[in-house]
């Protein structure tokens, strides 16, 4: 069968090309078009993430189940979180954000009524207290929104760090973004200079890296395509990167050497990719 089929891929060679040359246009016309991966996935109740995550939802409620959250970390080295002066800092600092129309709610612990909530937002050492931010939006409007109400927040007497959900989770974004960045930058150029130098032939080298760039550039335009449907986690662009380079250029490699040995023992260029 696989004979079959190279010798079909040797009489229509040209056209092989061509076809690879189409499906990667409509790819790149996949990618340009993007989509919206989704953060996370699914947990088994075993990892430490899932039981941590349990406990935040059940010592904190509307935390853990929320994903659109950001939390605003209050601190100070010298006043305690129980002073005065330190709960009207706080509430001054969430004034302008207070009521606004892209928030679902505000939870501090000077305004809660649960004793319990207003003990667990305040650190062991006293020195810090957490307000807990929900937001309406979702995705990237998430973020959009996240970066105009932590504009917003301010104090001249505490310190102010914004955390949470949604400012980990873009974090995320960007390092999967920069990390697909070094991997054209970096690591295509580099694995083409050694296959240059294992081969000795430019050609040849091109072969196997091409073979990758269609096979990554594919695979990506399909997981954009899959998340029109269904959830697909942001991670899968660093795996589709990661196998499509990897397998990609392994069984290349297995390719080019095979078919070098065949021509090198007499047979015809067609013969030779039939069997190999």
């Amino acid at each position: 069968m696989f004979a079959g089929w190279g010798r079909l891929v040797y009489r229509f060679r040209w056209a092989t090309l061509v076809g690879s040359g189409v499906l990667l246009a409509l790819s790149i016309g996949g990618l340009l078009m993007g989509g919206t991966l989704t953060s996370g996935g699914p947990l088994t109740s075993n990892l430490e993430s899932a039981q941590a995550a349990n406990q935040i939802s059940s010592e904190l409620p509307g935390n853990g189940k929320q994903t659109s959250t950001f939390d605003l970390i209050f601190s100070s080295p010298t006043m305690s979180a129980t002073d005065p002066a330190f709960s009207t800092a706080v509430a001054s600092a969430i004034a302008p954000i207070q009521g606004d129309s892209r928030i679902s709610s505000v939870l501090d612990p000077y305004s809660t009524s649960n004793p319990r909530v207003a003990q667990a937002l305040i650190s062991k050492d006293g020195h810090e207290a957490l307000v807990l931010v929900t937001l309406k939006s979702s995705g990237q409007q998430a973020w959009s929104d996240y970066n105009a109400l932590r504009g917003q927040v301010s104090s001249s007497s505490l310190t102010v760090t914004g955390t949470g959900f949604v400012p980990v989770n873009e974090a995320f974004n960007k390092t999967l973004e920069s990390d697909l960045q070094r991997a054209e930058t970096v690591t295509l150029p580099v694995t083409l200079i050694l296959l240059v130098v294992i081969f000795a032939s430019i050609v040849a080298a091109g072969l196997p890296l091409g073979v990758g760039v269609l096979t990554i550039v594919g695979g990506l335009a399909g997981t954009f395509f899959l998340n029109r449907f269904t959830d697909v986690s942001q991670y899968a662009l660093n795996i589709v990167t990661l196998i499509g380079l990897g397998v990609s250029i392994d069984y290349s490699l297995f390719i080019v050497n095979r078919f070098r040995d065949e021509l090198a023992a007499g047979a015809s260029r067609e013969d030779a990719i039939a069997t190999t």
